[in-house]
C-alpha cells in the first residue's frame, strides 16, 4: 500500500485497498449489503464514512479493523475543515488595534508572523476562537486589574504565557500536591533564601517545589501588567507564577513566599486562577494574610540578603 495522507479522502484509501485485495466495487457492495450509489458517495468522499459502514468494511477487507477506518475519517474531515477554516478575519485597521491592544510586538516580536498569523496565535494562547469573547471570559480578573494593576489584556496574557512555560521549567509531576511534605521543606526554603545566588536559589526552590506537587515557572512581565505573581492550578497541580518584576533577590523571593502563603493558607483546586500578587492592588485579608506569611518567613534574611544582588535573566 502507498502511503496516504490524512488529507486524502477515507474513499480514495479504500479503493487501493480494493485494489490489492483485487475486489471491485460492485463486488463490495455485493459483500457488504451497502447500495452501489452510496458506496460510491463514500469512495469519492461526498458521504462521510460512518461506524456501520466501517464495520462492514472490517469484515470484508480483513486485516484492517473498523477503528482504523474511523480514525482516519476523523482525521480527514478535520484537515477539510482546517483548510476551510480561514485565518482570523479581520481588516488591516482592525487587525492593528488587535496587534496593539494585545501586544503582539512584545509576544511574537522574533517569529516574523504577519498580523492574521499573530491574531490566530493570541487566540490559541488566550484560549479562545475570537476576540470578541476576550471580556466574557476573562471578566473576573477585572476587579483586580482595576486597581492599577496594568490592563486585563496584558495580564491574561502573561497568565498565559506563563502556563506554556509550565512542562518547559518543571520536571512532569507524578505526585499530588503535599501540603504536608511542603511545610517541612519551609526550613530548606530558608536556607536556599539565604544564598546570595539569587538564580540558583530560585532553580533550588523550584526542585524542592516539585518534590511536593507544585509547579514553579518564572516568566518576564508584559508591559502594563503591574503583577509580580499568581497562584493558579495546572492540571490538578497547584502552580505558581513569578514575574520578577524588579530583579532583586529580596523582591523574588517575597514574591515567592507571598505565593506559598496563599498556597498553604488559601488554595483550593476548584479554583483556576486562586490569586494575583499586583502591585498597589487590593489589599483583602487574604493578600494581608500572604503578605504576613512571607514577611514572617523572610524578616531575618531581608537585610543580609539585601537588594542589590540583581536578578539576571
Amino acid at each position: 500500500m502507498s502511503k496516504v495522507l490524512a488529507s486524502t479522502p477515507t474513499g480514495k484509501v479504500i479503493k487501493e485497498y480494493l485494489d490489492s485485495y483485487e475486489i471491485t466495487q460492485k463486488e463490495l457492495s455485493q459483500r457488504t449489503g451497502i447500495s452501489e450509489k452510496h458506496l460510491s458517495h463514500v469512495l469519492n468522499g461526498t458521504s462521510r464514512l460512518t461506524e456501520e459502514t466501517a464495520l462492514k468494511l472490517e469484515k470484508v477487507l480483513t486485516g484492517v479493523p473498523a477503528s482504523y477506518w474511523l480514525n482516519y475519517e476523523t482525521k480527514y474531515r478535520e484537515a477539510v475543515a482546517r483548510e476551510q477554516s480561514p485565518a482570523y478575519s479581520a481588516d488591516s485597521k482592525e487587525l492593528q488595534l488587535i496587534a496593539k491592544r494585545f501586544k503582539f510586538n512584545e509576544v511574537f516580536k522574533d517569529f516574523g508572523w504577519s498580523l492574521q498569523k499573530q491574531a490566530d496565535q493570541m487566540l490559541s494562547l488566550l484560549q479562545i476562537s475570537d476576540f470578541s469573547q476576550f471580556e466574557r471570559v476573562y471578566a473576573t480578573m477585572g476587579v483586580s486589574c482595576m486597581q492599577d494593576g496594568g490592563t486585563l489584556e496584558a495580564i491574561a496574557i502573561w497568565l498565559n504565557l506563563c502556563r506554556e512555560e509550565v512542562e518547559v521549567q518543571n520536571e512532569h509531576l507524578e505526585n499530588q500536591y503535599n501540603e504536608v511534605l511542603l511545610k517541612t521543606l519551609l526550613p530548606k526554603l530558608k536556607v536556599i533564601a539565604n544564598t546570595s545566588d539569587a538564580p540558583a536559589s530560585l532553580t533550588e526552590a523550584r526542585e524542592l517545589l516539585n518534590q511536593a506537587g507544585i509547579y514553579l515557572v518564572i516568566h518576564e512581565p508584559i508591559s502594563q501588567a503591574k503583577i509580580r505573581g499568581a497562584l493558579s492550578t495546572y492540571k490538578k497541580h497547584p502552580a505558581i507564577y513569578l514575574s520578577l518584576r524588579f530583579k532583586t533577590h529580596d523582591h523574588a523571593w517575597f514574591a515567592l513566599m507571598h505565593e506559598i502563603g496563599h498556597l498553604v493558607l488559601h488554595y483550593s483546586k476548584k479554583e483556576p486562577i486562586i490569586t494575583l500578587d499586583i502591585e498597589n492592588g487590593i489589599q483583602d485579608e487574604k493578600e494581608q494574610a500572604a503578605n504576613h506569611f512571607a514577611q514572617t518567613f523572610l524578616n531575618p534574611l531581608l537585610h543580609s540578603v539585601g537588594r542589590q544582588l540583581q536578578i539576571e535573566r
